[in-house]
């Protein structure tokens, strides 16, 4: 089963004239944007170009299957005589990359739940419920729909709304979604298990993320506002001296930063939470923060605590 993802009619595509493209993907990478380029090069497969406050995080050939290329090449062997090409782009928030980056990796023949007709509310309520995270697609003659859902009956997390009017993103809400009159089209739920590399990180993402902010909770309570509002200054002058999109505040961590690959979030995570695991322990002692640890990921549901034993917590060399 292929995916795909509309574009809103007002997106007029841009065309870059051979041995033009290395130039366009600089004015992206000047112009700090965040979203999804689509590339169809003429006499080539088209590709997919995600791109993060101007890093291009990934690059993908389509087929009849999604391949992730090493993006440095692939810009390296266009820049140096590529095809005319018609580009096609779509502003997104780093958290729409992660999501369409989920959708871009189900391409090919990846197993999934579909169905089509007019049921969307019911089948939504029944997908709430499924044990695992996934995300939703929903296509519309003129529009298109991604919803992350958790599983195990919490609403969803993140939904983005695609339509030639209107680019709406979402912490969870599902008003755009009943709200369409079109009947679907198709709509189609993909399981984080097994997970793909997307699949990986964004687990990786939300896991870490639930994690600091439960540490931060404890420490809170253990050391009293002060010492906690000195750490925060501490671990946040740390992450802004690696240049990390990603602060501490007392609520958790806001984290706006997109990998290449679960292996590259886990090697800045794992400094993140050793800077201030550093902090803690010096405080509490490492047995409490240790205990603090094995808590907080106990307590995660199993998805999430694969991804944190896997990547952070016991990492291997030959992690993938």
């Amino acid at each position: 089963m292929k995916t795909s993802l509309s574009f809103p009619a007002s997106t007029e595509p841009n065309l870059a004239p051979a041995g033009r493209l290395g130039a366009f993907i600089q004015t992206c990478r000047q112009d700090l944007q965040t979203g999804l380029v689509v590339v169809d090069l003429t006499g080539l497969p088209s590709h997919s170009l995600l791109f993060v406050r101007g890093e291009l995080v990934n690059v993908y050939q389509l087929g009849e299957a999604a391949v992730r290329l090493d993006a440095t090449a692939w810009v390296e062997s266009m820049s140096t005589g590529s095809p005319a090409a018609v580009l096609r782009s779509l502003a997104l928030t780093p958290q729409g990359v992660r999501i369409i980056r989920i959708l871009i990796e189900q391409w090919g023949e990846t197993p999934c739940q579909s169905f089509s007709g007019p049921a969307i509310v019911p089948q939504f309520a029944a997908w709430l419920e499924q044990p695992l995270p996934a995300l939703v697609h929903v296509r519309w003659p003129g529009a298109d729909a991604l919803a992350l859902v958790p599983g195990q009956g919490i609403p969803p997390s993140y939904t983005l709304f695609i339509s030639p009017e209107k680019i709406l993103h979402s912490a969870g809400s599902l008003a755009a979604i009943h709200a369409w009159q079109e009947i679907p089209i198709s709509c189609a739920l993909y399981s984080s298990d097994p997970p793909t590399l997307a699949w990986s990180e964004y687990l990786l993402h939300h896991a870490f993320s639930q994690m600091m902010g439960s540490l931060l909770e404890n420490f809170e309570k253990l050391t009293g506002r002060m010492v906690f509002n000195q750490i925060i200054h501490d671990v946040n002058f740390s992450a802004s001296a690696h240049g990390w999109n990603m602060t501490v505040h007392i609520n958790g961590l806001n984290d706006q930063a997109v990998f290449a690959s679960p292996q590259a979030a886990a090697s800045v995570y794992s400094l993140l939470l050793q800077s201030l695991s550093g902090h803690i322990a010096s405080v509490v002692g490492i047995e409490i923060l240790d205990m603090l640890v094995r808590e907080t990921v106990g307590r995660m549901p199993i998805a999430y605590r694969g991804v944190i034993k896997k990547y952070i917590l016991n990492p291997q060399p030959n992690d993938a």
